[in-house]
């Protein structure tokens, strides 16, 4: 085993620029258990994506293996490949740590053409099945903005956020219709599916709520909507968690949150001989080119301001 190293990715900067965005530092420790058996190990570990909100001052990555930085082509989301010739004999531990910036989403003018991508369907959300119900929702509104606005009531009058039983998490949008209930998944699953349904093209993001300092256990998501041109943050299952934020939800998201990958259906860089992931916020690992249990992802997070 190569000894232990870290590498410094991107600018040493303490001190951002835009003092009302709130910043965060991030600690992603990923967790390997031994693979006495395997010749191949390899690992995908997430990176925060960088947009128009959110921007990463500093990363750090220990690691006792080399690794890339590398970013897939339909979403532009970012991960660290390691690639392990011969058996993993005993626990290994990566640590990421960044320095994260994040601004609140408040609608605004699109400065290019939001991609085609954003109006094709997912495995879990298809886009024909919900024509029907995306035109009756939809009837007599005019503007992509009116549009936007019924299918957002729609879905935060339809359903309740409820994860008791099974079915809900996996972000199917036909079964959240069905049941009217979920989590998050299940929320803007089904509001992307009108959505683009409706033709209004609209992305899923996946990342970590920031309620304080400490560890972080669980995930949130979040949309992005792209309607006459605009671009709108939407938190449907917050509004229906929180109904006096109702109003706010419909264009705004808080700052208090860390996106860590875009889109469904996710295919790695370099690609995994596995299938597709729904979604992915967390390491994957393949032990000689199949899916393995054997990684552990922990989030923690230091509020900076």
């Amino acid at each position: 085993m190569r000894g232990f190293f870290s590498a410094l990715i991107g600018a040493l900067v303490l001190l951002t620029q835009n003092a009302n965005a709130a910043l965060y530092e991030l600690k992603e420790v990923v967790d390997l258990k031994p693979q006495p058996k395997a010749k191949l190990v390899e690992v995908w570990i997430p990176v925060p994506y960088e947009n128009r909100w959110q921007k990463i001052e500093r990363m750090e990555v220990v690691s006792p293996y080399s690794f890339q930085l590398l970013k897939e082509s339909e979403y532009g989301d970012r991960f660290i490949y390691i690639r392990h010739e011969g058996p993993l004999k005993e626990p290994t531990r990566i640590t990421v740590k960044l320095l994260v910036e994040r601004e609140e989403v408040k609608p605004e003018k699109l400065t290019s053409k939001p991609p085609l991508r954003y109006l094709l369907p997912d495995r879990l959300v298809p886009v024909d099945k919900f024509k029907v119900l995306a035109e009756r929702i939809t009837a007599g509104k005019k503007t992509d903005v009116e549009k936007l606005k019924a299918i957002y009531n729609y879905v935060v009058s339809h359903m309740k956020y409820d994860k008791s039983g099974k079915g809900w998490g996996r972000g199917d949008a036909i079964w959240a219709c069905d049941a009217k209930r979920g989590n998050c998944t299940d929320f803007h699953s089904l509001f992307i599916a009108l959505c683009r349904a409706a033709g209004i093209p609209a992305r899923f993001q996946i990342g970590l709520p920031v309620n304080g300092s400490g560890e972080v256990k669980g995930y949130h998501c979040w949309v992005l909507a792209y309607p006459d041109g605009f671009v709108y943050g939407i938190d449907a299952s917050e509004a229906a968690k929180h109904p006096s934020l109702r109003k706010y939800y419909f264009g705004h998201l808080k700052d208090n949150r860390v996106g860590i990958t875009i889109g469904r259906d996710i295919l790695l860089a370099p690609a995994q001989h596995g299938s597709r992931l729904n979604f992915t916020y967390k390491a994957y690992e393949e032990v000689d080119l199949k899916p393995s249990n054997g990684v552990q992802t922990y989030y923690f997070v230091k509020i900076i301001r």
